[in-house]
C-alpha cells in the first residue's frame, strides 16, 4: 500500500533588492526541493513586503488567508522559502495549526533522505542537531516519529525530544567519529599525493554525476532531481596511456546552502579543497546561469577553494538549440573564454574537454629529485631558469648535483633525455 504524501503549501516573502524574477526562480527551486522531499505541493503564496514581519515573517492578513485555504485543502505543512526564527515558526504554527518548515530544514531533510554512506549520514546528523540546537520546536501529531516527515526524517528525527545538553553531547560524539573517518581519508590521499586530482563541482542537478560516468565508464546513480548525489566518489582516470589521475564526484551546491551543512561536510569537501583542478559543471539550459555560478563560487570561497585552477564546463547543450544557443555561447565565451560546452548525456564536446584536461596535465608542475652531472652546466642553468629549486646537495663521489625541483611537467622529458644521453656517452666512452 502506497503511503500518502504530506500536502504542503510553499510560502515566500519578497523584499529587499532582489528582483522579482530572481525570487520567482528561487520559489521554483523551492518547488523542486519539495518534490525531491516527496511531498505533494498543493499551492504556493508569495507576498511582497517592505520587510518581513518580526513576529510571523509573512503579513498576518496573508497568514489568515493561508490558514483558511489550508484547512479547506487539508494541507498540514507550510514550507517557507526563507529561514525563520524559532519564535516566527512557533507563532505561524499557533495561528495556522500547520507544521512549519523553513528552507534549511527542507534541505536537511533531503540530505537525510539521500545519505547512503556512514560518513554522509553522520554529517547530516551533525548538521540537523546543530540546527536544532538553535531552533528546538515541538513535534506535530501528524508528523510522529513513526511517520517521519519533513524536518523529522532520518538520523535527526528524535532531535525534538532532547534538550540542548544532550544535543551538545551527541554532536561531540559524532564529530569524533567523523574525525576518525577524515583521518582515514587523509591517509588515503597522502598515498596518492603525486597523482593529479580532479574534482567535479557545481550547482545541484548540473549533471556532475553524468559527466563522471561518461569520463570513468562508471554507473553512478543519476536522477533529474536536486541532491541526487551526497557521497563523494573517486575513480582512476587515464587521459592517455601514461598519466594516471583521480577524479571525484562531489555533492552539489545550492543558493543559501546552510552553513551547518558546509561545516558538517568539510571532510567530504576536502576532495575539492585539495584537488589540482576543479571542473565547474554548469547547466547551460538554466535561465539564471550567472547567479547559480555565483552561488557555487560563494561556497568555494567559504571552504577556501575559490583560487584553485578551475575549468568551467557548460553542460546540457542538448537542451538548448538553434540561434538561442549560438547567442548564449557567444555571450558566455566573452565572460569565460577558456570554457567548454558539452553534453555529458550524449557525449557532445567530450573530445574538447579531454583535450583541455590534457593541456592542464602538461602544464601542471611536479616535484622531482634529479641527479645532474656537474659537467652538464647548460642543463643546470636551464633548471635554475625554469624550475623552483627546493633542495640542493652535492655528491663528490660521482660528481653529481642532487636537486629537488618543482617544474612544469612538460619540461621533464627534455631534462631526463639530456641526463640519460650523458650517462650513455660516458658508458660508451664518447
Amino acid at each position: 500500500m502506497q503511503k500518502m504524501k504530506d500536502k504542503v503549501f510553499l510560502v515566500g516573502v519578497f523584499w529587499g533588492k532582489t528582483s522579482r524574477e530572481h525570487y520567482d526562480e528561487s520559489m521554483e527551486e523551492l518547488y523542486h526541493l519539495a518534490k525531491t522531499a516527496e511531498v505533494e505541493v498543493v499551492d504556493s503564496f508569495v507576498q511582497s513586503l517592505k520587510k518581513p514581519d518580526t513576529a510571523t515573517y509573512i503579513g498576518k492578513g496573508k497568514l489568515q488567508e493561508i490558514k483558511s485555504i489550508a484547512q479547506n485543502s487539508k494541507v498540514n505543512t507550510l514550507i517557507f522559502n526563507n529561514n525563520l526564527s524559532p519564535s516566527q515558526s512557533r507563532n505561524i504554527s499557533n495561528i495556522t495549526g500547520c507544521n512549519v518548515v523553513d528552507r534549511t530544514e527542507l534541505i536537511l531533510d533531503i540530505f537525510a533522505k539521500h545519505a547512503r554512506t556512514r560518513q554522509a549520514k553522520l554529517q547530516v546528523e551533525v548538521a540537523q542537531l546543530e540546527y536544532a540546537y538553535t531552533k528546538l520546536k515541538r513535534m506535530w501529531k501528524h508528523l510522529s516519529r513513526i511517520q517521519g516527515g519533513i524536518g523529522f526524517r532520518g538520523p535527526g528525527e528524535t532531535q525534538i525530544e532532547v534538550d540542548r545538553r544532550l544535543i551538545r553531547k551527541r554532536t561531540s560524539i559524532l564529530k569524533k567519529k567523523l574525525k576518525t573517518i577524515e583521518n582515514t581519508s587523509l591517509t588515503k590521499r597522502k598515498k596518492r599525493k603525486n597523482i593529479i586530482s580532479i574534482a567535479l563541482v557545481g550547482y545541484t542537478n548540473a549533471g556532475k554525476s553524468t559527466l563522471f560516468n561518461r569520463l570513468t565508464k562508471e554507473n553512478r546513480y543519476t536522477a533529474d532531481q536536486l541532491f541526487a548525489t551526497l557521497d563523494s566518489k573517486s575513480r582512476s582516470l587515464y587521459i592517455d596511456q601514461s598519466e594516471k589521475m583521480m577524479i571525484t564526484d562531489t555533492v552539489g551546491f545550492i543558493r543559501q546552502l546552510p552553513h551547518k551543512l558546509v561545516t558538517s561536510f568539510h571532510s567530504t569537501l576536502l576532495e575539492v579543497i585539495e584537488a589540482d583542478l576543479l571542473l565547474h559543471v554548469v547547466d547551460v539550459s538554466r535561465s539564471n546561469i550567472l547567479e547559480l555560478m555565483d552561488s557555487v563560487h560563494s561556497v568555494l570561497e567559504e571552504i577556501g577553494a575559490a583560487d584553485k585552477n578551475i575549468l568551467v564546463v557548460f553542460n546540457k547543450t542538448d537542451l538548448v538549440g538553434g540561434n538561442h544557443f549560438l547567442f548564449l555561447k557567444k555571450k558566455l565565451m566573452l565572460e569565460y573564454p577558456d570554457s567548454i560546452f558539452i553534453s555529458a548525456k550524449n557525449g557532445e564536446g567530450m573530445e574538447m574537454l579531454v583535450e583541455k584536461m590534457s593541456e592542464f596535465i602538461i602544464k601542471k608542475s611536479v616535484v622531482i629529485t634529479l641527479e645532474v652531472p656537474v659537467k652538464l652546466s647548460n642543463l643546470i642553468s636551464f633548471i635554475y631558469d625554469n624550475a623552483e629549486v627546493l633542495e640542493e646537495d652535492f655528491n663528490p663521489e660521482n660528481n653529481m648535483r642532487i636537486v629537488t625541483i618543482k617544474i612544469a611537467r612538460q619540461l621533464l622529458p627534455n631534462i631526463k633525455k639530456q641526463i640519460e644521453d650523458f650517462k650513455l656517452k660516458k658508458e660508451l666512452g664518447i
